[in-house]
């Protein structure tokens, strides 16, 4: 297949919600051609398919299409190809419960999240506070893992890696306190998927796209 035909992501290393796209695609073994943004220097590219301004972006150029939420980039990719059953599409209730959580983690763990990180970045007396808000939803997925390797059972799915990059997030405000806290099954949980090999090629650093305007084929197999 030509690069022209292969949609193009726009991604950013460390950004949790371009983490999960990556992850979304690389499970799917579906190919993109990558463009490594940094945010204050947005590619004219970018904004003219998304003027939202924010990572990820999939762009298809053969049919002018965009999809820029990276939870609809998952779906999108696992739709087409799921080879590791990560949407348990054949088992409806499991199914909706992956919904369910990842909605609870989105609509009221990540803002709590950001509130810790803001509160550790600025040395804010609430910081203790702030954590122990986020410590609630930790706790549900602690008690999940008690019972089975990964959040829906004894293989991951598309809760597991939704999730990570911002479990991964949480796990660095204050790694001393993280280190030592009641969350043994959460932390070795962390630890098979840091031993992933598909983790390692996630957080592979590129250049900026704007430097080289070469893109990457970003895929299973690079």
């Amino acid at each position: 297949m030509s690069e022209l035909n292969y949609p193009i992501l726009y991604s950013l290393q460390r950004c949790p919600y371009a983490m999960r796209a990556r992850l979304g695609l690389l499970f799917a073994d579906q190919t993109v051609l990558l463009r490594n943004v940094k945010l204050k220097n947005k590619p004219h590219e970018m904004l003219a398919v998304s003027p939202k301004g924010t990572v990820p972006v999939l762009y298809f150029p053969h049919t002018d299409t965009v999809i820029d939420q990276s939870l609809a980039i998952m779906d999108w990719a696992l739709s087409s190809n799921d080879p590791h059953n990560l949407l348990r599409v054949n088992k409806p209730d499991v199914s909706n419960e992956i919904r369910r959580l990842i909605q609870q983690h989105d609509d009221v763990f990540i803002p709590l999240l950001e509130q810790y990180r803001a509160a550790a970045r600025y040395h804010d007396d609430k910081e203790t506070n702030a954590r122990q808000a986020c410590e609630s939803f930790i706790a549900i997925l602690e008690a999940k893992l008690e019972h089975s390797t990964f959040l829906m059972g004894d293989t991951p799915s598309l809760a597991d890696y939704a999730m990570l990059p911002f479990m991964r997030q949480f796990s660095k405000v204050d790694r001393k306190w993280f280190l030592q806290a009641p969350y043994p099954k959460f932390q070795q949980w962390l630890i098979a998927h840091y031993n992933n090999p598909v983790y390692a090629k996630v957080m592979r650093p590129y250049p900026e796209w704007l430097v080289t305007r070469e893109n990457v084929i970003f895929n299973r197999e690079s």
